[in-house]
């Protein structure tokens, strides 16, 4: 294990719990032009300039959802899809979902409104990285399930009718990913509407082998049972990185070898949940 106030690299990534700030998630809005608000109790909302996406980080939200994403036809329509991540949510994923969402989005042609798969499509193109990351899948006429080699993430589509305000407020979504032990999991819900490109870039995002960037003080008790955590050492310094030290009269600042997550926005870094939730 390395030391207690040290970056790590945990692997797989699904295992590796949420960095706690929004501010990474967030970024492709952000560096988009949206403007960050947020509310007495340290919720914050991205809203698109035409009001017709909206993005939530809310740590004291109503329940353990703490990215909530929906997109609108205009302003005061009801939502056409909204998609929840969980509090313990790899920050990476939603990253994935948000930067996705946010190329859909400036293309200026209602794509990131469409491409939702239905009760009778097949979902294989879309879960198509787990399949191609050796996940195992299951399937009966209600339900396709799939599950990594280690039994510690998955993934479901579930056919048939469902109940369309239930997968606006509920987990009881057409579409869902989830990662660790029983009890201590995080989970992804996307309703029937949501395009799928969306959702297979957020599981790409799952798969990917590499490692996920953390200190190690903040890890969870979860990751460390499970995850399999690694030192990340900075690079072997150069001959000239070695004569430049040398030269130095003074000592210089130290710094970590990976800087902490910030944002550049006026409001400062986004809080951290301040407690976990009630279940959705």
């Amino acid at each position: 294990m390395a030391d207690v106030d040290a970056d790590v690299h945990v692997s797989p990534r699904y295992l590796a719990g949420s960095i706690s700030t929004g501010d990474v998630g967030l970024q492709a809005a952000l560096d988009a032009g949206w403007q960050l608000t947020h509310d007495d109790l340290g919720n914050c909302y991205l809203p698109s300039p035409d009001q017709r996406l909206r993005i939530g980080f809310m740590p004291e939200g109503d329940d353990d959802a703490l990215w909530k994403i929906a997109a609108y036809e205009h302003q005061f329509a009801r939502p056409r899809w909204a998609a929840a991540f969980s509090s313990d949510t790899p920050t990476e994923f939603v990253t994935a979902f948000t930067t996705a969402l946010l190329d859909s989005y400036q293309k200026d042609d209602d794509s990131f409104l469409r491409g939702g798969l239905g009760r009778a499509d097949d979902p294989h193109p879309v879960l198509a990285p787990l399949a191609d990351a050796g996940w195992r899948m299951t399937d009966d006429w209600w339900l396709r399930e799939m599950k990594a080699p280690d039994a510690l993430a998955g993934a479901w589509y579930r056919r048939g009718a469902l109940d369309p305000d239930g997968e606006l407020t509920s987990n009881a979504t057409r579409w869902g990913l989830w990662g660790g032990p029983k009890k201590s999991y995080w989970y992804a819900v996307f309703s029937t509407h949501t395009p799928a490109a969306f959702i297979t870039a957020t599981a790409a995002a799952v798969v990917d082998p590499e490692p996920a960037l953390r200190w190690s003080g903040g890890l969870s008790r979860m990751t460390r049972a499970h995850a399999q955590i690694t030192p990340a050492r900075p690079p072997a310094p150069t001959p000239r990185d070695i004569a430049r030290r040398h030269r130095r009269t003074t000592p210089a600042l130290g710094t970590r070898a990976v800087p902490r997550w910030s944002t550049s926005t006026p409001s400062g870094r986004l809080p951290a949940p301040a407690r976990a939730a009630a279940r959705r």
